[in-house]
Order: structure tokens, then sequence, then C-alpha cells
């Protein structure tokens, strides 16, 4: 499969959009999306390239500009491993094994946490997303509705277990709307009085000392 590294990290069935300029680059989409076939965008960064990744699909060209570069979305479909790497065409192309995933849901109070924590996350951010239906996969499509750091990403897209990887989202998200709710605090108390609390001192006046959340 055509190779893609990035400083990004794509999970299953999230969308992203990618603006494509290196003439290589431009040489795989445009192959991959007049095949209709995926290629696999790999973690690239100061720690090297990742073996495990993720195979993703375009889902429509939503630019076209005249000197070749384009806007496309894409489309994230299942985790692989990268076996072997070629360099024999202008750009990389991988052996790979399709690493499957278990097609049973976390459990329902698991499922509600997370779900009830990413609502939370929705309305302390002002931002009120729809929410994913509960299910399998539960875990990516709650994880590929916010901003995480690559590295964040990356760790999901390795976990194997549903139930684990839900409990890490439920995770993430608490402490992202912790982390918002002690700016927005922090920074209201500051323009009042000049005074600037504690993170600790703020989190326990707004109730917000849940970080461990819920699992089960």
């Amino acid at each position: 499969m055509p190779l893609f590294p990035l400083g990004i990290v794509a999970l299953p069935r999230e969308e992203i959009p990618l603006h494509i300029f290196e003439p290589r680059y431009r040489e795989l989409t445009a192959r991959c999306f007049e095949r209709d076939e995926p290629f696999v965008i790999v973690l690239d960064d100061a720690e090297g390239r990742r073996e495990v990744a993720c195979a993703v699909r375009i889902v429509r060209v939503l630019e076209q500009f005249a000197d070749g570069r384009s806007n496309i979305l894409l489309r994230g479909e299942g985790v692989v491993r990268i076996d072997a790497v070629h360099e024999v065409e202008s750009f990389a192309t991988a052996d790979v094994s399709v690493l499957e995933e278990p097609t049973e849901a976390a459990g329902d109070d698991l499922q509600a946490d997370a779900l009830a924590a990413f609502a939370a996350l929705s309305t302390t951010a002002r931002h009120e997303a729809e929410p994913p239906e509960a299910g399998p996969f539960l875990s990516y499509a709650l994880a590929g509705r916010v901003e995480l750091p690559a590295q964040t990403k990356q760790q999901l897209l390795e976990l194997r277990d549903e139930s684990e990887r839900l409990r890490r989202v439920n995770l993430l998200l608490r402490s992202a709307r912790r982390g918002l709710a002690l700016t927005a605090a922090a920074q209201e108390r500051a323009r009042r009085n000049g005074r600037v609390r504690t993170a600790d001192e703020l989190a326990a006046e707004l109730g917000l000392d849940d970080r461990g959340g819920h699992s089960a």
C-alpha cells in the first residue's frame, strides 16, 4: 500500500481534511483517488516512523488548485502493522498486515460514562457537537471528534482492547473539560479581582476533582 508519513495520526472512522502540495504525494493521492484505493498514514516524528498505522481512503477532493495542490477529505479505515517498506517509486509503499478489531462493544456503563464526558466537554467548550452512537467502536468515534496530540492518538491506535481504549478516552475527555473550565474560571477571576487561584483551588471550588472519571 502507498505510505504517507506525517506528523498526524488517523483513527478508524475519523474524517481528516488534508492539504496536498508535495509532487510525490500529489501523485500518490491522484492514483489512489482514481483507483479508489486506500493508502496508509503513519506517524513519523522525532521518535521515528511507527509500525502501527491507519489505512485511509479519499472521500472526496474538496478543492483542486491550478498548480497541482489540492485539499482532500480522508476517512480512516482499518489499523495496520507495517511489515516492510519499499522505496521504489516517487513515494514509499509498504507491505502491511491488517490488525483485526474486536467487534464486541465495551460495557454499557463505560459507554454511558464516556458519552457523558463528551457531552460535558461540548457544553464547556460551548460547541454542541453531535455525539456518536454507542457501539463497538465508540472509543474511535469519540477520539476522532476532539483535538488530541498525535502521540496520544497513536497510543489509542495501538490499544487492541475496546474497553481499555474507551477508558483512556473517557479520562482524556474529562481532563480536557477540566482544563477548559479552569482556564475560563481563572480568566474570569483575574478580571474581577486580579487574583488567580491555583488549579487545585479552582478545581475544588468548581467541583472538577473528577479527573479519574467513572470506569466499569
